[in-house]
This record gives structure tokens, sequence and C-alpha cells, in this order.
């Protein structure tokens, strides 16, 4: 079912439907985007519902390298298509047994990224405003 929804990304490409990328090169590998980054795969969902709920379990598996096992490459590692799809089926089967479910987390792990954006927003918002402070004190001596 996985293997219709993750393809690889061909530069230039536009999407219509909700989705998100995977970066499948480097160190990083495995890691979910809501932009666009080179060398990566494209999950396409079905609704936004869905996206949010392959974004968040992607990232969880990242976070905790599930995909380091699986990079191969001696220069620049990269992770296959069909390992990502492997884990992520292999994860779902083992997460969604019994009376745990994945979306019970997924409303927190929203409020979390939000809560992200904003800081990193005030974050580039102070390092403009040490910039304008420098800027006029520097310009003040000459």
């Amino acid at each position: 079912m996985l293997k219709s929804k993750i393809k690889t990304h061909k530069s230039g490409t536009m999407y219509h439907q909700p989705h998100f990328f995977i970066l499948n090169k480097g160190l990083n590998s495995g890691k979910p985007f809501r932009h666009y980054v080179c060398n990566s795969f494209v999950f396409l969902a079905d609704d936004e519902q869905e996206r949010d709920f392959y974004y968040f379990m992607l990232l969880g598996l990242w976070e905790l390298r599930f995909f380091r096992p699986h990079l191969k490459g001696s220069v620049i590692e990269y992770v296959r298509l069909g390992d990502v799809i492997d884990v992520l089926e292999e994860t779902l089967n083992s997460v969604n047994t019994g009376n745990r479910s994945f979306s019970d987390v997924q409303a927190a792990l929203a409020q979390i990224e939000a809560l992200q954006t904003n800081l990193q927003a005030q974050l580039n918002h102070l390092m403009h405003l040490r910039k304008s402070l420098f800027y006029k004190y520097f310009r003040g001596k000459k």
C-alpha cells in the first residue's frame, strides 16, 4: 500500500494533493520536510489527516534513528526507497496493535511543532534586532 504513496521526487514536479518530502541522502536520511528539499522522496497522501499522520510517524522514526542501520554508501550515505517503506510498514504494524494508537499523540506533536515554529520566528526577530543594533552602533562611530 505504501509503495503507491511514496515516490522518488523528480525536480520541477508540482503536486496538487497533500504531500511532504523525505530526505534520502546524508546522515539525516529519512527526515520528513513540509517543503521541498533536494534528494528526496515524496509522500502523496489522500488528505491532510493522512499526510500529518505519516509526517509525524516518519519524524519519530528519524529522531529515534530507525533509518541509520539502513544507510548505504561509503562517502555519501543514502537510504533506499524500499528500506523507508519497510521500516515504516514494520513500525505501523507494531505501533497500532493493542490499546496503543499513534493518533493519540498526534495532536500533541502538532502543538509542539507549532510552538517550535513560533520560537524559530522569535529567534529570527531577535537576530534581526541584534544586527540592527550593531548597525546603528557602528554606523554612528564613523
